[in-house]
């Protein structure tokens, strides 16, 4: 997958959102060390502001809702795809849980 990535005349980093979405949402489902079967769906939103600045909200869907996941984990792996593919550390990654 090819991921879109330039930067304008102010120096900003312009990218395609819902590749880095998509990127993010696969890396969790595949390098989660957390038992996914308990999980029915993911969607991820992010935001890149003109300063570079990237937040990521992970909305996570259980089937269960008296197991979560470890967190940690999840911002951890997050953490590390989006330093390796765009060199930018993102200021905030939220997970959440949908009822």
């Amino acid at each position: 997958m090819y991921i879109s990535i330039e930067r304008n005349n102010r120096g900003a980093l312009e990218i395609e959102i819902n590749a880095l979405n998509k990127l993010i949402q696969n890396t969790i489902l595949m390098r989660s060390n957390s038992d996914l079967k308990n999980v029915g769906n993911i969607e991820v939103l992010t935001d890149l502001y003109q300063d570079n600045l990237l937040y990521v909200l992970i909305k996570i869907d259980l089937k269960d809702k008296t197991e979560l996941l470890d967190e940690t984990q999840i911002n951890k792996t997050v953490e590390e795809i989006i330093v390796k593919t765009l060199s930018i550390k993102p200021k905030n990654i939220a997970v959440a849980y949908k009822r």
